[in-house]
């Protein structure tokens, strides 16, 4: 047994559920080929650049945790005493000339989890989505990060930021954690209670954000997140950072010198509210042809919906009628959104009893007491997609009082009036200098940053 693992027995304080296997990572995933699917490769010269930055805050490091280490290709640089990383999945083999003084060990890093010990925390943590992550898996280890922290973590967490509550807990008091994560946890919504422990702590922390995206089949834009918990003055900074390793200061995290749009809670005058998720869009979305071979009648059965504005004209003001049998009913868009009741239809009953238990096999449709009964949200005013390219989000006027789901956002206002004023601000604003961007060429706007902008428009 090697020194780490020697340690690692002694002295774990884990206390996730033993009876499930560390070598699946505690139900990380329910599908064994997300796997591969998420596996992403951290290019040399990125390895290096990380390992530069780590040094510029430390010359060398004695214990070294990798905790999602793939072929272990972090631990052949950087300057160090010990290196253990940690790799779930079995099709993952470590790379050639392993350094003697570095280990890869089968199995998932929140098993072995040791308190305090590792003066570095480095690598490239898994980016699985919080839908593919196991409900049990999530529960235990959110339990587990409460426990040692105090914080039960979002939700809504993506993978990679349970990583870093995992590099919080186990590098020293003292210690650094160097990690490629996407750099929208810097402002995400399911991020704010690990940025707010580690502003109570003092820790400083510094963003660099890359100029040029390392990993182009990925559709996050990255970064280098650095904790330094030798400091107890909290401050975070912002960087760019080059494909040679050079770095420049940056005012912000938007794309501007303006800050992010701040999140603020709605108003009753004028608010946004999220698209509906009634529980799976190929369920409970039908195209013009879908609701036709059903029998399925508008207005009883099915209500006009919106699921996306992508190809809608940038200059359109208002969904109309017209427009809506043109670019959604026409093209065989999913436009159509069932009304599922106690007193439905025969024709409605016999699609819900179409429906193969599969594709309703979801955490919104199985916490009913009955899979399809949701409820059903008021018509916005105005319909706005949330994520966008160029300098602001499409946004309508709802005339044909469609059904705002998913992506598609909704505002509500009584007032004709200010959907006008507020269709009119949108137009000419260039929101996308005042959010972080998710990706190369994509912008998001949350709902209660929305909120800010319309109150500012109320004012």
């Amino acid at each position: 047994m090697s020194y780490l693992e020697n340690f690692i027995e002694k002295n774990s304080t884990v206390d996730v559920d033993v009876n499930q296997s560390s070598i699946h990572g505690y139900g990380l995933i329910d599908n064994a080929e997300y796997l591969t699917r998420c596996q992403v490769d951290t290019p040399v010269d990125i390895v290096s650049i990380v390992w530069k930055i780590a040094h510029n805050y430390r010359k060398s490091f004695e214990f070294v945790l990798d905790a999602g280490a793939g072929d272990g290709r972090f631990s052949k640089q950087g300057t160090y005493t010990n290196y253990c990383g940690y790799e779930i999945d079995p099709k993952r083999v470590p790379c050639q000339d392993l350094p003697e003084r570095a280990e890869i060990i089968r199995a998932c890093a929140f098993s072995n989890a040791v308190d305090l010990h590792y003066d570095l925390s480095i690598g490239n943590p898994p980016y699985v989505r919080h839908h593919d992550l196991s409900d049990d898996w999530r529960a235990n280890i959110s339990r587990w990060i409460q426990h040692k922290t105090g914080q039960k973590p979002s939700g809504l967490s993506n993978a990679y930021l349970y990583f870093l509550w995992l590099s919080i807990i186990t590098t020293k008091v003292d210690g650094l954690i160097a990690l490629v994560i996407p750099f929208e946890w810097v402002e995400k919504p399911a991020a704010k209670k690990l940025r707010d422990y580690i502003k109570a702590q003092g820790w400083a922390l510094d963003v660099y954000k890359f100029d040029v995206e390392p990993f182009p089949r990925v559709l996050t834009t990255a970064s280098i997140s650095v904790i330094d918990k030798s400091q107890r003055n909290h401050k975070t900074s912002y960087f760019a950072i080059d494909n040679q390793g050079a770095v420049r200061p940056l005012v912000s995290a938007t794309k501007s010198n303006l800050p992010p749009l701040k999140y603020q809670s709605r108003v009753r005058s004028a608010y946004a509210q999220r698209g509906l998720s009634p529980g799976g869009q190929s369920v409970f979305i039908l195209t013009e042809q879908q609701r036709v071979s059903f029998g399925l009648l508008k207005g009883i059965d099915v209500l006009p919906c919106v699921t996306t504005l992508r190809h809608v004209d940038t200059n359109t003001d208002v969904l109309n009628g017209e427009l809506f049998r043109a670019e959604y009913v026409s093209k065989g868009k999913k436009c159509w959104l069932i009304l599922p009741s106690k007193k439905m239809s025969a024709a409605l009953r016999r699609y819900l009893e179409s429906v193969d238990p599969a594709q309703r096999d979801n955490y919104t449709c199985n916490k009913r007491k009955v899979w399809w009964e949701y409820t059903l949200p008021g018509v916005p005013s105005i319909i706005y997609s949330s994520g966008f390219r160029g300098d602001r989000p499409k946004a309508l006027i709802n005339e044909v009082n469609a059904i705002a789901v998913g992506s598609v956002c909704g505002i509500h206002t009584d007032s004709k009036e200010f959907s006008g004023d507020l269709i009119a601000a949108l137009k000419s604003s260039v929101i996308r200098t005042e959010v972080v961007a998710v990706s190369r060429g994509f912008t998001k706007i949350e709902v209660n940053q929305m909120n800010t902008f319309i109150q500012r428009v109320l004012a």
